[in-house]
């Protein structure tokens, strides 16, 4: 199914940027299909957000541009333009003021890369959209901005109801930030406090209208997902995580990398009512952290067999695929249909892992290019020359269908092929044939 937020072509009215730095907000914007509106003079720019009727504001602010500031006055004390959602721009040693003087208004402090601009609008753009719906200001965690636990609890409640009464799937996702207390020890609650909302943004931005985003207290954050299964909502977890784990905070004691643990559970799979799909998706999440952290996991039955798939694991799958999203989807949906999977991103290291390990089946990505390691199709070759691995069914991954890359497939060994991109909905019906049962 689809995963992420209903959009319209949303309008953003930008103002007060300078030279280099305006002219590549203003690019990397219009490029990601926002409809930009640049404000053109200080002094009229309530009139011309009037004009433009925008879904958010980005104001730049820097110290020494007191213009931007008596922007900010300006757009405040009139009621219209204060109804619209703000994000200001700013240096970093803006934050006293800021947390001095508290306005309402999002603040995103440089230095900041596009893809954290794109993920702090769209975030702001959503909470702003779900207040408007919901006619007043909903109870939203001062930090992060999403829904804090009172709502959740109410929330949940009325989900699991709908879901019963019209034969509806429902799930819910837990996720924990790993290690928060050390950050906030080693590089101080400021940075903590960054942390949740890098996951915050990624959250709102990362999920649909419909899905309930929440902060569960401390690290822990939730997302309740109506009319999703499991399977959807493990492979959603697995996206968010992975763009999680992808950031580098800046602190003032040097760069933090983060990461977060999921866990996952389904109505009525796991439970028939919120209290206990609440604690299947915690001790889900909990088992996470205890197999390693940064990872997902799906609740187990009451019986102790893996939910996903109905039955205990299977035949092991040695999955190879160079790029750390797909093979990071891929082995979900596999693992959600009840096999056990082993991942390498490299021919070599596939080759050390199906030595070691025997898989009842290799997926080959024949894209990988051997820069870092034996190609797709030098490792295939190896397995089917290697006495240890010569029976292992090799399926290849290609983009490319033509008579020749065909005919260089099955020259290598290849029993089949799965074409990329991966059709996730079909993917273990794709394989089912050449699994000895």
């Amino acid at each position: 199914m689809g995963r992420r937020i209903e959009e319209t072509h949303r309008r953003l009215f930008v103002a007060a940027f300078k030279g280099r730095d305006r002219k590549a907000v203003l690019d990397r914007l219009r490029s990601a299909g926002y409809d930009v509106i640049e404000g053109e003079e200080p002094n009229s720019i309530v009139s011309e957000v009037n004009a433009a009727a925008p879904d958010l504001i980005v104001l730049d602010h820097t110290e020494k541009d007191i213009q931007a500031a008596n922007c900010e006055e300006k757009l405040a004390s009139d009621q219209h333009t204060r109804k619209i959602p703000v994000l200001v721009i700013c240096g970093p040693d803006e934050k006293r003021r800021v947390e001095t003087e508290p306005t309402g208004i999002d603040h995103l402090y440089r230095p900041f890369s596009s893809s954290e601009l794109l993920r702090r609008i769209k975030a702001d753009i959503r909470v702003a959209y779900d207040e408007a719906e919901g006619g007043k200001r909903p109870k939203r965690d001062g930090v992060t901005k999403l829904y804090n636990r009172f709502y959740f609890d109410e929330r949940m409640e009325k989900e699991i109801e709908r879901a019963r009464r019209y034969s509806r799937e429902l799930s819910l996702v837990f996720l924990d930030i790993d290690g928060l207390d050390n950050i906030n020890k080693s590089f101080g609650h400021e940075t903590g406090d960054l942390a949740l909302r890098s996951l915050a943004d990624i959250l709102l931005a990362g999920t649909r209208l419909s899905d309930i985003t929440c902060r569960f207290g401390g690290d822990e954050f939730a997302l309740i997902l109506p009319e999703t299964t499991g399977a959807d909502a493990g492979i959603l977890a697995e996206r968010l995580r992975l763009l999680f784990s992808g950031q580098v905070l800046k602190s003032r004691a040097g760069d933090v990398v983060v990461t977060a643990s999921c866990g996952v559970a389904e109505y009525p799979d796991h439970g028939g009512d919120a209290v206990t799909i609440v604690r299947m998706a915690d001790s889900a999440m909990c088992r996470a952290r205890k197999e390693g952290r940064n990872r997902t996991v799906v609740a187990f039955s009451d019986a102790g067999e893996p939910s996903w798939g109905g039955a205990a694991a299977g035949p092991t799958i040695l999955l190879v695929e160079g790029n750390a999203y797909n093979r990071s989807v891929a082995s979900v949906v596999l693992r959600a249909n009840g096999y056990e999977v082993i991942e390498a991103g490299d021919g070599t290291t596939a080759l050390a892992l199906a030595k070691s390990s025997h898989p009842d089946l290799v997926i080959m990505d024949l894209g990988l290019s051997g820069l870092s390691g034996l190609s797709g199709l030098d490792a295939t070759r190896q397995l089917y020359a290697m006495e240890e691995t010569k029976d292992i069914p090799v399926v290849a991954l290609t983009s490319s269908e033509t008579p020749l890359d065909i005919e260089e497939l099955v020259k290598a060994g290849c029993r089949g092929y799965i074409t990329k991109p991966i059709d996730t909905n079909s993917l273990a019906s794709q394989i089912e044939p050449y699994i000895e049962h």
